[in-house]
């Protein structure tokens, strides 16, 4: 190949279009490959999604497996088949921990309904078992009817030491507002004065 600086305006335009032709040619060859490889990741997707199928049919009253969630895992059915479980028990998913490779369990009570407290204290009392403590404490993010325009909610339970704690995150600065010595009590609390909507309310938000 010639040195650049040594050649003439018609050598180096000669280059480029033979350059041209040859950048042509490869991209042709390239494009069955292209689509090669397209076709076997379309493959791969549709066999892991057979995958999660099949699991979510064994496992669709493993409470361990439905909370998991990894990184390289993206399954609509898992994700469905979870908060379809959750919903039976009032209660839905938000987010994830990466500390413990689970989904956060998020509760939104209504004010004003006798049937929400009892609902979601007896979901609660069920699923406590199988979520991981993050820094101490099992995390249950609480949805409220500000939708966290002054922060964030969550109910911090540690159930050895009795402490129910509801919290509040504003500027990555955390502060616990109330203490509760059991469940039924911060849910009561939650209901009360930290609720997602008011059942007496006609502009209210739906759950």
């Amino acid at each position: 190949m010639k040195k650049i600086t040594t050649m003439t305006i018609k050598e180096i335009q000669e280059e480029i279009e033979s350059n041209d032709e040859k950048r042509s040619d490869l991209f042709k060859q390239q494009e069955p490959i292209e689509r090669k490889l397209v076709k076997l990741a379309k493959r791969n997707e549709k066999l892991n999604d057979q995958i999660a199928t099949i699991r979510a049919k064994e496992k669709s009253t493993d409470w361990n497996w439905l909370l998991e969630t990894k990184w390289n895992e993206s399954s609509m059915e898992k994700y469905h088949l979870r908060e379809q479980k959750l919903r039976e028990l009032n209660l839905r998913s938000s987010g994830y921990f990466r500390q413990t490779n689970q989904v956060q369990i998020q509760i939104a009570l209504i004010k004003n309904d006798k049937e929400s407290l009892p609902a979601t204290l007896k979901g609660l009392k069920k699923m406590l078992k199988y979520i991981k403590p993050v820094e101490g404490y099992k995390r249950i993010d609480i949805m409220e009817s500000t939708l966290s325009e002054h922060g964030v909610w969550e109910l911090h339970i540690d159930e050895e030491k009795s402490e129910y704690l509801i919290h509040l995150t504003r500027y990555h600065r955390p502060e616990v507002v109330h203490k509760c010595d059991n469940l039924k009590t911060a849910l009561e609390k939650i209901q009360h004065d930290y609720y997602y909507e008011d059942k007496d309310k006609e502009d209210s938000y739906a759950y």
